[in-house]
This record gives C-alpha cells, sequence and structure tokens, in this order.
C-alpha cells in the first residue's frame, strides 16, 4: 500500500518491508522528537509486529511467511492509511514534487512539523519550521507557487540536513581552488623538490602525486601512496610549501549505495600530478643547477634549514 495515499479505502493490507520499516522508523522518529530516546529500530521479523502494533493500537499486524498483515481492528472506524499513513486526515499538510538529480521526489510537510518523503519505494522524514498558513497567506492560495516554494525551503534547508541528503554529485563536487598562495607558486616549489631529490633520476617513470584538502582533511603528500612516488624528506618539504599554497577541491565517487543519497558516494580529493621525467626534462641544466640554491633560500626565509630535510633522504637510505 502507499502509505501516503489518503485515497485508499481498505482496511487491511499486506506490507512490504519497505512499508513496515517506515512504520517503525517514523514511529521512532516522533517519538524522538517527544524527547524519549529509541536506542534501536532495528528489529527482527518475531519482533516487528509486536513493536508495530505497540506504534498503531488501532491496528492488527500478523506475520505469515515473513509477509507482514495489517488490519484494521473490530470497533474502530476508519480506513487502514488513517491509521497507520503517514499523512494523515486530522494533520493539515502541503505536498510537492521535488526534482532533483536524478529522481523526483514526493515531498509532504505537515502542520505538526513533520516531513515525509517518499522516492520509489522508499520513505525518509524531516523536522521543519514552516508555517503552512503562512505559505498559504505569502502564495496567495495558489498551487503553482506554493509547490514551488515549499520546493525551495526543502532544497535550501531541509535537503542537506537530513541523516542521508538527497544527493547529486555533480552539484557537489568542489572545483580545484587555492584558499591561501597560488597554483604557480605551489607547482615551481614542488619542482624544486623533485629536481633537489636525491637519486630522482632513477624514479622518471613514477609521478609525485599530492592531494588536495577535503572538507574534514588538509592538503597532503601521502607517505604511502602506492601510485606515486614519496620518501619522507619529500613529505617534509611539502608540508612546508602547503602551509602557504593551499589547494582545496574534490569530487564524489560511487561507492555502490544509493544512487541519489550521499552514502552512496565517496569524497575524493583533487589530485595533482607531477611527472617526474617531465620535470627533469622541461627543466634547463641552468634551473638544475641552482635548484638546491633556489630552495636553500627559500627554506632559510621560513626558519628551515636545506640540510635538514636530507638529513631525512639519508637515514631513509641507510634504512
Amino acid at each position: 500500500m502507499d502509505l501516503l495515499d489518503l485515497t485508499q479505502q481498505t482496511r487491511e493490507s499486506r506490507l512490504d518491508y519497505d512499508e513496515t520499516s517506515a512504520l517503525v522508523r517514523f514511529g521512532a522518529f516522533r517519538l524522538e522528537e517527544d524527547g524519549e530516546s529509541q536506542a534501536n529500530s532495528d528489529y527482527t521479523y518475531g519482533q516487528i509486529c509486536e513493536k508495530l502494533g505497540a506504534l498503531y493500537p488501532d491496528v492488527s499486524f500478523k506475520l505469515i511467511n515473513h509477509d507482514v498483515f495489517a488490519r484494521v481492528k473490530d470497533g474502530v472506524n476508519g480506513t487502514l492509511v488513517e491509521k497507520i499513513g503517514l499523512m494523515t486526515g486530522k494533520i493539515p499538510y502541503l505536498t510537492t514534487t521535488v526534482a532533483y538529480g536524478s529522481c523526483d521526489i514526493f515531498v509532504v510537510f505537515r502542520e505538526d512539523g513533520i516531513g515525509v518523503t517518499k522516492q520509489g519505494p522508499d520513505y525518509d522524514f524531516f523536522r521543519h519550521d514552516l508555517d503552512l498558513e503562512d505559505v498559504r497567506r505569502e502564495c496567495q492560495n495558489d498551487g503553482d507557487q506554493i509547490s514551488e516554494a515549499l520546493c525551495s525551503a526543502f532544497l535550501e534547508d531541509i535537503r542537506s540536513e537530513m541523516e542521508d541528503p538527497f544527493f547529486d554529485p555533480e552539484d557537489e563536487r568542489c572545483a580545484l581552488h587555492f584558499t591561501s598562495g597560488s597554483n604557480d607558486e605551489l607547482d615551481r616549489l614542488m619542482r624544486l623538490f623533485i629536481l633537489t631529490e636525491p637519486g630522482i633520476e632513477s624514479h622518471e617513470e613514477e609521478n609525485v602525486r599530492l592531494y588536495a584538502a577535503l572538507e574534514d582533511a588538509d592538503p597532503h603528500l601521502p607517505e604511502d601512496d602506492y601510485e606515486g612516488y614519496h620518501s619522507k624528506r619529500l613529505v617534509a618539504l611539502t608540508e612546508v610549501v602547503l602551509s602557504e599554497n593551499r589547494p582545496v577541491g574534490w569530487e564524489w565517487e560511487y561507492n555502490d549505495g544509493a544512487y541519489d543519497r550521499k552514502s552512496g558516494y565517496t569524497q575524493s580529493a583533487e589530485v595533482l600530478t607531477y611527472n617526474i621525467s617531465e620535470v627533469i626534462e622541461q627543466s634547463s641544466s641552468r634551473e638544475k643547477m641552482a635548484a638546491r640554491r633556489e630552495l636553500g633560500k627559500y627554506l632559510k626565509a621560513r626558519g628551515y634549514d636545506l640540510a635538514s630535510f636530507d638529513a631525512l633522504a639519508n637515514k631513509e637510505g641507510a634504512a
């Protein structure tokens, strides 16, 4: 059955997994709003009917071969959807359909501050502070204007606050940019680091891969990047330059989860790649000879000694 369709007149129905799960989660959601803790909303088939019966006392629930059958109790007036539905004729509501990414989301704003979404067979819940009468009044009771206002409220204020937000990876990617310094300065110094790296000629077929900052991670040159060249010396030098030249940027990679939810994607840093052979080939003899002097001047101006970084390479070589 459709838990958001009040036109259904049946008093009994078989409930599938999505529907029983939605009913249990909605019950827990309402209890949490009332200040009651719900430590666990996962139940076995043997427990599900008992839990549903406690949440919806006007309805009996019976488990038959892993299917839950719901029926309005004798002597109780009303339809099944009126008793267990996620909308009710007793609570005013407004609805809209939000087009987001590759999905259409049916959204319900209830007057009691609870919201419900349905996308395919999946239901989810949110809280809102919209005054529905204000919305009607400001939109002059025009259906199209009301729908547009509700869409804007959902996309701008509510979607991102959901436990698992609806998600379009193309809209959420962050193009590479610098919050301090510049790409030109970072590139200049990374080339100096590479040109002065001991034994770098034997790694010409490799790349140095520098990862930009994410929302909750700093930019870095990893010490264990199996796809790129790294050394303790190079990592330490990179930390110095990144303190002044901070690249930020990411895209989202699908991780086999839900296509339209944030949980289905993993934030992946933009990677600045320096091809070692290109750095060597594109540097003139004069640039190669001056590289250590230029690097020494850069480090000295910031209170560092080039010899201390070279010592890291010596220790690594000895190990």
